[in-house]
């Protein structure tokens, strides 16, 4: 009897089923977890046993039969995400992407998408569908363009977007646009942009090449032979002409070859021991010669250890294997990368025969650590650290005091007194026992409340005293109490005058103090200033007297203007001097000419002083020294 149990695996049969034939590996993949969800819906071992056990392409293709059984599950409204990148892809055409469930009976297509409104089918499926942001052209296409591309369809189906230009003929050339309203337009080929070869080859120019169905010229480079002027060199004896070209020019190129018919016997010499003789030709020559070259060098370059550089015997350079030999170079041994442990220490040990020194461990308490302790600690040795070099080791152990805030250290029965801001005061007392959540003396912290009334001039000053608790008011500004009992209240470096005193507030070590001095004010004559036009005003809250001319007396004013000469000018306005104001002047009738004599004065300069200042140049970036002249003093003089 012949055994046809394998051929179930390799031959379908009509009738096979889970009884004559081996599901175990159908089992397993429906038995996978994204499945498990529909074994309720459709039982794993009827799929099996009416689909597996009687296909062989399901053995065969494991995807189709996972999709097979999918399919069924989705007419129940099951999701099963079950496709990986990894196990069984499904390829999308570009501008799609893989949804493993997807419940919409319509899709979105430029044809529908002013009145879409999505709707839900009574079973779902997987599909290849529209990347965010895109939807399907025509609901016959599978283009995805996105919703700007809907505007205009070219004659062949393809969607095109506002401002899109294409060639709409395949031989010719036929350029429309796509208008924002969607009309389609007929517009002229844009070859600006068309490429310019940049013709390197000698005896090369630009052509325009029109090809089949392309709008715009191709632009190439041809060999022009007439503009070349390559001349034919005359060959001397022994030497034939040959035409050939190169990859720099199109013209060709002429050159002389040798004729080895009319070369010279040439005999050859004798090499040395660790040569051998060849036949060579040299540069710019047509005939042939010897020449010794060196055999190859059977003796190996030697290998260099650590340390070691490769070095060459100078009597043998010039024969053709030269001798090599190592060198050392301690610069070039490498670091050594041993950790010792506690107690040791790196110790360099040379080895005879050896380039590099080795490296060792060896005992040396010297380097061992000791500990940084924080404040209120103290160092102790370790009596429970032992170390094979008998080295000790120190640890950090809290002292037997007080620790406050971190930074101050009290001793058992000392206090001190601590200010913070605000209004309260603290005063701390070490005490003799124990704070066992911190392990340092515990203390006693007493509150004073310092709060004291302050004026709107003062402020609270802390004590400076460490066994004072609370401090007192500071003044920061003056209090001044006028002669109609105002109290006003001035800031410190002001001034003011009262009852012709002056008074400033100044700043001292206790505090804003006021100090009052007379006011001392300078010569005056008043007859003189009455004499000469000007009227008398006081100042300083009528303390003192001055003079105020009316403005039209000849003096020195100042200007302040900018200097311009060309292109040159002062970088910032500059204060000059002039002359400016009024001077007398008569007319007296003079009986001897029977006629008026004119008398005038005019405001002029009394000495002059030259003045240099600097100018910037825009021209030419630079600065350079302008000089004028300027009056010392003014005066009304005689025209």
């Amino acid at each position: 009897m012949v055994d046809t149990s394998e051929e179930t695996d390799y031959f379908r049969r009509v009738g096979d089923n889970c009884t004559t034939g081996n599901c175990t590996k159908c089992f397993q993949m429906l038995n996978q977890n994204p499945f498990t969800v529909c074994h309720k819906k459709v039982s794993p071992e009827q799929f099996c046993d009416k689909i597996w056990a009687g296909d062989l392409h399901y053995k065969d293709h494991e995807c189709d039969f996972l999709a097979a059984y999918v399919a069924i599950c989705y007419t129940h409204n099951l999701c099963i995400n079950w496709r990986t990148p990894e196990f069984c892809p499904l390829k999308c055409p570009p501008g799609k992407e893989y949804h493993p469930c997807v419940s919409t009976c319509k899709t979105k297509t430029c044809q529908n998408r002013e009145y879409y409104e999505e709707s839900t089918c009574s079973y779902i499926r997987e599909e290849c569908v529209c990347k965010s942001g895109t939807i399907l052209h025509r609901a016959d296409s599978a283009f995805c363009v996105t919703e700007e591309q809907c505007v205009c369809t070219d004659n062949e189906g393809r969607a095109r977007a506002p401002g899109e230009v294409w060639n709409g003929s395949n031989k010719g050339c036929c350029m429309y646009k796509c208008m924002e309203n969607g009309s389609i337009i007929a517009v002229e080929p844009d070859c600006s942009e068309v490429p310019l070869p940049i013709c390197e080859r000698e005896g090369e120019y630009v052509l325009d090449v029109i090809e089949e169905g392309a709008c715009c010229p191709k632009k190439m480079c041809e060999c022009n032979l007439t503009i070349c002027d390559n001349e034919v060199p005359t060959c001397e004896n022994g030497n034939k002409l040959v035409i050939g070209y190169s990859t720099i020019s199109c013209c060709p190129e002429y050159r002389c070859e040798c004729d080895t018919m009319a070369c010279p016997t040439v005999v050859p010499h004798e090499c040395r021991e660790d040569q051998f003789l060849v036949e060579v030709r040299e540069d710019k020559s047509c005939c042939y010669s010897f020449l010794c070259v060196c055999e190859s060098c059977i003796e190996p370059i030697p290998s260099c250890n650590d340390g070691e550089i490769l070095a060459v015997d100078l009597n043998s350079t010039q024969r053709c294997c030269p001798q090599y030999h190592c060198v050392c170079d301690v610069n070039l041994c490498p670091v050594a990368n041993i950790e010792c442990t506690h107690g040791t220490v790196l110790v360099k040990e040379n080895v005879p025969a050896q380039c590099c020194p080795e490296w060792k461990c060896e005992c040396s308490c010297q380097n061992s650590s000791v500990p940084f302790c924080q404040v209120g600690e103290i160092q102790v040795e370790d009596p429970n650290f032992t170390s094979f070099c008998g080295c000790t080791q120190y640890f950090c152990k809290k002292a037997d005091v007080c620790l406050f805030q971190g930074v101050t250290v009290l001793s058992p029965g000392q206090s001190m007194v601590q200010y913070f801001e605000g209004d309260l005061c603290y005063t701390v007392q070490c005490l003799q026992a124990i704070d066992i959540a911190t392990g340092f003396h515990a203390m006693d912290v007493f509150t004073v409340n310092c709060s004291e009334k302050c004026g709107a001039h003062q402020v609270y000053v802390p004590s400076s005293d460490p066994h004072i608790c609370c401090g007192g008011c500071k003044n920061v500004s003056c209090t001044f109490t006028s002669e109609n009992g105002t109290v006003d209240i001035y800031r410190v470096g002001s001034t003011w005058v009262s009852n012709c005193t002056r008074y400033d507030c100044v700043e001292t070590a206790v505090g804003a103090v006021v100090l009052g001095s007379g006011v001392v004010c300078p010569p005056f004559n008043e007859s003189e200033c009455i004499q000469n036009g000007g009227n008398v005003q006081s100042y300083i809250d009528g303390c003192c007297k001055t003079c105020k001319e009316d403005g039209r007396a000849c003096k020195r004013v100042t200007i302040r203007t900018t200097i311009r000469k060309d292109d040159c000018r002062s970088s910032a306005p500059i204060t000059v001097y002039s002359c400016d104001g009024k001077c007398p002047s008569a007319t007296i009738f003079n009986f001897n000419i029977n006629s008026h004599a004119r008398f005038c004065k005019c405001c002029r300069e009394s000495g002059l002083q030259n003045r240099t200042v600097q100018l910037y140049c825009t021209r030419n970036s630079t600065f350079v020294d302008y000089a004028f002249q300027e009056p010392m003093d003014c005066s009304c003089q005689w025209n």
